[in-house]
């Protein structure tokens, strides 16, 4: 039966980035033998086989071609992650650097492991710890092509990086590096928070926090209105009620006394939500106090709308920012066509008080 040993050991070296000069150091033998090998000039002893095979993860019959063997990765990458939930670190750090020598071009591995290092940094302070996962983060920068999870970018892995940095105290290193994979200012908390810290310019902070403000804000939203949906479909509407009064009065406190803004065209939509949603469980009462909110709110924005952040508490952006929405091209629009669209055939009630509301107005 014909061995395929040469091109198994050169398949298994090239794809994981190994040079012949590193397999040869990790076997301890001749960069030469391992040119040998990899052109069937010469095979090693049985025993370096077996040492070979247990350095690439595979069966010796899969190592010299006879059957195929499904690679011990797998069980490295979840023994990291099974670390990080135990953080049981020292214990097994010489464990983690032994599967990095066997594996050090395989992206997996080698972020799972600086993601042990910086978790183990932040929570003990290890400088050490910190600078180890700064290398295994850049490496696997390097090894990005390989990556097929979508929630790890360049960003996340710069992100990670920056906060070893600014646990190490090279404050002007971790900046440069949030700045500088910042999309869709992903970064503005972390880079106005600290620089916020630095005496005398605390300033240089507030345009990112007005944005991470603003960009927390809108998310907020969305997950709100995400929320009641899924209220609605289970007709969960106490749930629906709880949200929507606790998000409104987030918006409340983002009010200023200069005027009005566009979240308060959002609030007003919510506190008719909130009324509607009353309306359905029959609290009549209830429904009517939200209602009358979310008509005398929607009429402040519609005498002078405002649909920039220059009116909206905390937010001293250089530029006021503005928004766009498809609610409706006015506060009253956006309730009005929300109760006429209905939220389910249990809404007539809440309909039914906005009229009365606006007759009696």
């Amino acid at each position: 039966m014909k061995s395929n040993f040469a091109e198994n050991i050169k398949a298994l070296r090239k794809e994981r980035q190994i040079t012949q000069e590193q397999l040869a150091e990790a076997m301890g033998v001749s960069s030469g033998a391992i040119y040998k090998w990899e052109q069937a000039i010469s095979t090693p002893d049985i025993e370096v086989i077996m040492e070979i095979a247990r350095f690439f993860g595979v069966s010796v019959d899969a190592l010299v071609g006879f059957q195929v063997c499904i690679s011990d990765k797998e069980r490295i990458v979840k023994a990291l992650k099974n670390i990080k939930l135990d953080k049981c670190y020292e214990d097994r750090w010489e464990e983690v650097e032994g599967w990095l020598r066997r594996y050090p071009n395989d992206f997996e591995i080698v972020y799972h492991s600086g993601v042990l290092y910086n978790l183990a940094g932040i929570e003990t302070g290890n400088k050490q710890y910190l600078s180890r996962s700064i290398a295994l983060m850049n490496h696997a920068c390097s090894l990005l092509s390989q990556n097929r999870d979508p929630q790890i970018s360049k960003t996340s892995l710069s992100r990670d990086m920056a906060f070893a940095y600014l646990l190490l105290g090279e404050d002007r290193r971790g900046l440069e590096l949030l700045k500088s994979q910042n999309p869709c200012g992903i970064n503005d908390d972390v880079i106005g928070q600290e620089l916020a810290t630095v005496p005398g310019h605390r300033a240089d902070g507030l345009p990112y926090l007005s944005a991470a403000l603003l960009r927390c804000t809108a998310s907020l939203y969305r997950v709100v209105i995400g929320y009641l949906n899924l209220f609605f479909d289970r007709k969960d509407y106490a749930a629906a009620a709880w949200m929507l009064q606790w998000f409104s009065g987030y918006l409340d406190g983002l009010k200023t006394e200069r005027g009005v803004s566009y979240l308060d065209k959002d609030n007003a939509l919510l506190q008719g939500i909130c009324g509607a949603v009353y309306g359905i469980m029959g609290q009549e009462e209830q429904a009517r106090v939200w209602l009358q909110k979310a008509r005398k709110l929607a009429m402040e924005f519609d005498a002078a709308p405002d649909y920039t952040s220059r009116n909206i508490r905390y937010c001293e952006a250089e530029e006021p920012r503005v928004a766009y929405d498809n609610i409706g091209c006015t506060a009253m629009d956006s309730i009005q066509n929300f109760l006429r669209e209905g939220i389910c055939s249990e809404g007539e009630l809440g309909a039914t008080l906005w009229g009365e509301i606006c007759h009696e107005a």
